[in-house]
């Protein structure tokens, strides 16, 4: 039988109901939804009833199927991260939060009532679980430290965002369930990286037109439109709706690996000409991010599919980038790349000075480092911009060690299930994921956004890679005989 695009729902064919009382309680649910979107419209205007089909549309998936709600949080993190639902109980509660607790309900509520449904076991598990235990205790130790009830939330957000890891760990049952979340991912972030680069096309007055309309659901009404180094002399920075161009880079990165090595692969498990076109817009929009962090995390992980398994992707990436500096194509970038590496910046130049302090720190505070708040002395500050200094100032070595186990736990157990398996399209998807994983590795010495509380939606992405990569290595046709992980 020919794959389903979509999971397979578990609703048709398996109610109790006579198909009659399932058709008129679809019809009466239809009809309060059109009264609803009507009186939303005459309320609150047209947007926010616009807002309103998509909401339920999304509120169904999640219901529907555990699976299909990990697309919904995919959408929500390629093109609406900040958002939040306009509506205050206590707090306004973001849409990434509240699609992340729904997946989680889910997934949960179904653990409880189905008895032949469990989470899968493998020994990585218990460092993920080990690394999240150690966060929840360095920031109870550091309730002292200035906490506000932005910090407590945003760690709420950061406890969502790491658990779903479990929740794909758990619903993803084989290449098939990969393969369909890789194509959604691919095309989420392609349509953020169109946008992006229509915006971008349209200069600081579009952008800013735009991207202003968001602003009553959650989106910052300051810094707008970014420039390099904030200097309106420089070029701008394409953002698209995701705020920050780094944390957007950190997002284009992972998808032009995974866009790159399924358009080169002998046997794609993505068609190659959309993965080609996916490689085309998330490239050129990652291009000018002016993200450097973001540049050589796309250019590490394309690198090692190319020394892995398809080095003649060696040569035309190296005649390409010789004739574009030569004929002086992408002047502009090669110059933020190379003031970079020479520390001619004052944003690099700022990087060491964090380095230096983050050192400072967890000199001082090894164990479980100082917790989420504030720095113990006025001449220290928390924040560097790297994941693996954050996470050990603010963790300590044992909170660094933990998540250092966990992800490099998970990069060699799919290297070796990928040597066992390399010429198979099982192969080639699993080794797209190790590219990206090995991208957001890398950008992680340069970067800070996945592992930053602040950054639910790139702590989301950076733990799903990591259970993608882990349900590919165990869960192939290869491997699911002779390892953990059967559901």
């Amino acid at each position: 039988m020919p794959e389903r695009l979509l999971p397979i729902w578990p609703v048709a064919d398996r109610t109790l109901a006579e198909p009659t009382f399932v058709r008129l309680a679809g019809a009466l649910v239809a009809g309060i939804g059109a009264i609803a979107l009507a009186i939303v419209l005459v309320l609150f205007g047209p947007l926010p009833a616009a807002l309103v089909l998509p909401g339920i549309v999304a509120t169904l998936l999640i219901l529907s199927d555990v699976r299909a709600g990990l697309w919904v949080v995919l959408a929500v993190i390629a093109l609406v991260p900040y958002a939040v639902i306009p509506v205050k109980i206590v707090i306004t509660p973001p849409l990434l939060e509240m699609t992340g607790l729904g997946v989680l309900s889910v997934w949960l509520l179904r653990l409880f009532l189905r008895r032949d449904e469990t989470i899968p076991s493998h020994p990585l598990l218990v460092a993920v679980m080990l690394f999240i235990a150690v966060a929840v205790f360095a920031f109870v130790l550091g309730v002292d430290r200035g906490y506000s009830s932005q910090t407590y939330h945003n760690f709420a957000k950061f406890l969502v965002s790491v658990s779903l890891f479990f929740v794909a760990w758990s619903s993803l049952q084989g290449p098939a369930d990969v393969r369909r979340f890789t194509g959604v991912f691919l095309v989420l972030a392609s349509v953020a990286a169109a946008i992006g680069l229509v915006l971008y096309a349209g200069g600081p007055r579009l952008t800013l037109a735009v991207l202003a309309r968001l602003i009553p659901y959650g989106y910052p009404d300051t810094r707008i439109v970014r420039y390099i180094e904030d200097d309106p002399a420089k070029p701008m920075r394409l953002t698209s709706t995701s705020v920050d161009p780094n944390s957007f880079a950190g997002l284009l990165a992972l998808a032009v690996v995974l866009a790159v090595t399924m358009t080169v692969a002998q046997r794609p498990a993505i068609p190659r000409w959309p993965a080609a076109l996916a490689a085309i817009v998330s490239g050129s929009a990652l291009l000018l991010t002016y993200s450097r962090a973001g540049w050589l995390g796309a250019a590490f992980g394309i690198g090692l599919v190319a020394l892995a398994r398809y080095r003649w992707l060696l040569v035309p990436g190296g005649i390409g980038l010789a004739s574009a500096s030569v004929l002086g194509f992408g002047e502009r970038f090669v110059e933020r790349l190379w003031q970079g590496f020479m520390l001619q910046d004052p944003a690099t130049r700022m990087r060491l000075e964090e380095y230096r302090t983050a050192l400072a720190i967890i000199r001082d505070y090894p164990a479980f480092g100082v917790g989420f708040g504030a720095a113990p002395t006025i001449e220290l500050w928390t924040g560097v911009s790297s994941i693996y200094l954050l996470i050990a100032e603010r963790m300590g070595l044992l909170g660094l060690g933990t998540f250092l186990v966990a992800v490099m736990g998970i990069a060699w157990t799919g290297w070796r299930t990928w040597h066992r398996m390399a010429a198979s399209a099982e192969g080639d998807l699993l080794l797209a994921w190790l590219g990206a994983q090995a991208a957001a590795l890398l950008i992680g010495f340069f970067d800070h956004y996945y592992a930053n509380i602040s950054f639910p939606h790139m702590v989301a992405t950076f733990w799903l890679t990591q259970a993608i990569v882990l349900v590919a290595s165990t869960r192939s046709t290869g491997t699911q005989h002779t390892e953990g992980g059967t559901a």
